[in-house]
């Protein structure tokens, strides 16, 4: 069991005994300390979310009981992780292979870029997503955007990727430009650390060596929501636009988003096959807090008819379900308010530290053990330098960390610091 929060600076070698200690051993305590925190975590940023504890289980409130086989959920302001259910189990993700898709275009495309359709770029409309594009139709890159991620048409993940592929690749090959997209989308998740994803094609068609997570997902989602322009595509209902050649083609589609403009749901992307079954990962706004939560349903119940027609989907439920449990047992305050995390303001002060411009976090509010804190600190640091974490608990689990900042010296009779 951990220890009240307000004992925290207490364990170890106390305080009030730091006279015992010559000036060298305090110092190698500090190192002793520096090391072990700058090779768990960044102390610029916040800790990945998920990755304390184990397979991603970074809470101790379980999400409710749902049909989905596995769920991640976090803030994305704080990083501050609320559920996670079998969040690192590998699995196929349907069309929720398009936000990455959607990323790596942003990273490399040009909004205004003009894409010719060809051939290759279209799918078969009574088995797979589309937006119904034409051969020979020239549409912009910004618009078959909102094609992909609305209606989540296949044909326009596969206009992208070889339109972007084929600039990557300096070639004008079908497959060299999706191979080197593919790559991409690959390179994308490593460099943001995501360990349990690889991705076989742009579109999300079924492949047993193509998978991905929720807590990945959830991951990959939250930098889709960072990027204005994805943000305000996902945050759009329905569409209608021309195409940019002289044929002049209307194009118009819906979001199969089903929740958007309730619950507070601000954006959100689908996917559905029958492996996947479904899949959606959804941005939702905590009114009155500024938060933003992040959360990923994958592997809901989903049965299909004999004309490739949904006829069961409770993914929906699923995810009323994780809202209506948020809801009722979390609530959002900044770290060291009244009532929030006993004694974390008067510790900070003692080591004249603070939080810079830190948001509201998740706080549990009907868990059966309570929330709470623990500071790690490194070496004393100069005025307005990073001088530590703190991080914070549900229950005997970590769900993330934030930094906190030196604005003046220590009290005096604390001559040297310790990790609790």
């Amino acid at each position: 069991m951990r220890q009240p929060a307000t004992d925290r600076a207490h364990r170890g070698i106390s305080p009030g005994r730091s006279d015992r200690y010559t000036f060298a051993a305090r110092w190698l305590c500090a190192l002793i300390v520096f090391a072990t925190i700058s090779g768990a975590m960044p102390i610029h940023g916040l800790a990945n979310p998920g990755q304390a504890g184990t397979n991603g289980s970074s809470r101790s409130i379980a999400p409710p009981d749902i049909s989905a086989a596995a769920v991640f959920s976090y803030d994305l302001t704080s990083g501050i992780t609320l559920y996670a259910k079998d969040s690192d189990a590998r699995m196929q993700i349907g069309s929720l292979v398009k936000v990455v898709t959607a990323l790596v275009v942003m990273k490399h495309g040009d909004l205004k870029d003009k894409v010719g359709i060809v051939e290759s770029d279209l799918v078969d409309e009574t088995q797979y997503s589309n937006m119904k594009l034409q051969a020979g139709d020239t549409l912009t890159v910004g618009t078959l955007l909102y094609g992909m991620l609305l209606p989540s048409g296949n044909d326009g993940a596969n206009a992208l990727a070889r339109h972007v592929g084929g600039k990557l690749s300096g070639s004008s090959d079908v497959t060299e430009a999706l191979a080197a997209f593919v790559a991409e989308m690959n390179a994308y998740a490593a460099g943001l650390g995501l360990a349990n994803s690889r991705f076989i094609n742009p579109s999300g068609v079924d492949n047993a060596s193509s998978y991905s997570t929720a807590h990945d997902l959830a991951i990959l989602f939250g930098e889709l929501m960072k990027n204005e322009t994805l943000a305000r595509v996902v945050a759009e209902p329905a569409y209608s636009f021309y195409s940019a050649g002289p044929e002049n083609r209307q194009y118009q589609g819906e979001s199969t988003n089903q929740l958007l403009k309730r619950n507070g749901v601000i954006g959100g992307k689908t996917g559905s096959t029958g492996e996947a079954g479904g899949c959606v990962v959804l941005a939702r706004s905590i009114e009155g807090s500024g938060a933003l939560v992040i959360t990923a349903i994958l592997g809901s119940d989903l049965a299909y008819d004999e004309n490739n027609t949904i006829t069961t989907d409770v993914r929906w439920d699923d995810a009323a379900k994780v809202f209506e449990a948020m809801d009722s047992q979390f609530t959002w305050a900044t770290p060291g308010a009244d009532g929030t995390f006993p004694g974390l303001a008067e510790e900070l002060g003692v080591w004249g530290l603070q939080f810079r411009d830190a948001p509201p976090i998740p706080i549990p509010t009907g868990a059966d053990e309570p929330a709470t804190y623990q500071l790690l600190l490194v070496p004393p640091a100069a005025p307005a330098d990073p001088a530590g974490t703190v991080a914070f608990f549900f229950g005997d689990s970590e769900a993330g960390r934030l930094p906190v900042y030196q604005i003046g010296a220590a009290s005096p009779g604390l001559a040297f610091r310790l990790a609790a």
